[in-house]
């Protein structure tokens, strides 16, 4: 048995620079599934003795999903997924060394045999935000006298959330029921915006960096979105009247809607002019966590605690698709610049980039998972992710770590550590410092062309 190990330990480590095939995977077939699923006995209607059949799939439909072994229900049943019948049926997991080749062999496109092709769809990842949305002439700032911050008690409150203006150097920082602004450029601040509302649990800018919105409130009590202006402070808008906090919202592109959910798992959808409920849906099965508009056009991207995501037309409420990958809480959803690909992540430390032509995964990326082949640990988990104007990705970890990522979901770099566990973390609009707020109430600020030269202040 030792030597079997070592054997499947030896192969997966010279397939580590090439792709996993059919021809690979076989044997482990062989051992442990071809009793149950042959030409002679298909159990589900299933043949895993040749490629065809299980590019054929079973009863159910299909097994494997290209470069998506998470959505994949041949892999889910390798793993013992609680969602899937257990494979082989009644007898231990496979060794994690044989589970590694079923995961190597969908990520890698499902190739038949060396020289194969790979079935993985041509996604074009490297599109940059370029100028959508940007308003011309001057990026708005504050130009009036904004209220002084409240002083921070002793110990002052986490910081729930951040949000950065896509065109000026202003950054916007949940506080003590007050909204911080900081300018990232001068690295002052100047001033805040009163939120006696509660908790502050999103801020979001508009498109055009003209609008910016706070949700939030108290829990089983009360909750409530206001949209402030960014140049003059006032509140433009209040929309909803929740008995419970709103834990997630936005404001679409055109600035004709605004979508709020929380834990009484309902999507609702206002006009913000006349502030009138549009569209009231009822469809996520957990708590509503991560709400996002396209850039373009009005879909809406919603997610909940117990990993369901749906895109829908804001202007109908019609739904568009349902993506089903992460299988625990969603923490943030956030869309390409061209609308194209909406990229998720989760409480599993995973991210997901979606193609929007059809819902399809396009890359599932390991980004802050500390586990063996199948065992979670506490340190896993992302709390936020964000897109970059150029196409980075930027995820906060529950591992204490900041990470960059190219478009495809390559790995640029790990930031060095901040010492303490960052709760959010955006970029700058100049796309040169990274922000990042932490739990006991600090910003830390990040520059990228010498991350060592990170600085740290506890917000006022």
């Amino acid at each position: 048995m030792i030597f079997i190990r070592q054997g499947l330990t030896a192969l997966l480590l010279s397939l580590s620079a090439s792709a996993v095939t059919f021809e690979d995977l076989r044997p482990v077939l062989k051992d442990s599934c071809l009793n149950c699923h042959n030409p002679d006995k298909k159990k589900a209607d299933l043949d895993l003795s040749t490629f065809e059949g299980i590019m054929a799939g079973g009863s159910g439909g299909e097994v494997v999903k290209a470069g998506a072994p998470d959505s994949s229900s041949l892999y889910l049943s390798v793993i013992h997924d609680d969602d899937w019948e257990a494979m082989p049926p009644k007898k231990a997991k496979l060794s994690d060394e044989k589970i590694a080749l079923f995961k190597a062999w969908i990520a890698d496109g499902l190739i038949e045999s060396e020289g194969g092709s790979s079935k993985l769809r041509k996604v074009e990842f490297n599109v940059s935000a370029g100028s959508a949305n940007k308003p011309a002439g001057l990026p708005p700032m504050p130009n009036s006298e904004l209220k002084i911050p409240t002083p921070s008690p002793i110990n002052p409150p986490s910081v729930n959330t951040m949000a950065s203006s896509p065109w000026a150097p202003l950054v916007a920082i949940s506080g003590q029921e007050e909204i911080l602004l900081f300018n990232s450029e001068t690295q002052n601040w100047l001033g805040a915006l009163p939120f006696p509302e509660g908790t502050i649990h999103s801020l979001k800018f508009s498109r055009n960096g003209t609008l910016l919105l706070a949700a939030g409130g108290r829990g089983a009590h009360s909750g409530k979105v206001i949209i402030f202006d960014i140049k003059t402070g006032e509140r433009i808008a209040e929309i909803g009247d929740e008995q419970d906090a709103v834990l997630a919202a936005d404001l679409s592109a055109d600035h004709r809607f605004v979508a709020l959910g929380g834990p009484n798992k309902l999507i609702k959808i206002f006009e913000l002019k006349t502030g009138k409920q549009l569209h009231r849906i009822k469809k996520h099965t957990d708590w509503i966590t991560a709400i996002s508009f396209s850039p373009t056009g009005n879909q809406l991207a919603t997610a909940d605690r117990n990993g369901g995501i749906h895109i829908w037309e804001g202007d109908t409420g019609a739904i568009v698709y349902s993506l089903t990958e992460h299988k625990v809480k969603v923490t943030a959803l956030d869309w390409r610049a061209d609308a194209k690909m909406l990229a998720s992540a989760a409480e599993d430390g995973k991210f997901v980039l979606w193609d929007m032509t059809d819902g399809w995964p396009a890359k599932v990326v390991d980004a802050h998972v500390a586990k063996s082949q199948t065992r979670y640990t506490r340190t896993t988990g992302i709390l936020d992710l964000r897109w970059s104007r150029n196409g980075d990705i930027l995820t906060t970890g529950r591992d204490r770590s900041l990470k960059l990522w190219k478009a495809d979901g390559a790995k640029l770099k790990t930031l060095p550590s901040i010492g303490t566990l960052p709760t959010s973390a955006i970029l700058d609009s100049a796309n040169e410092m990274i922000l990042s707020g932490t739990l006991d109430g600090s910003l830390v600020l990040i520059p990228l062309a010498d991350p060592a030269k990170k600085v740290s202040a506890r917000l006022p």
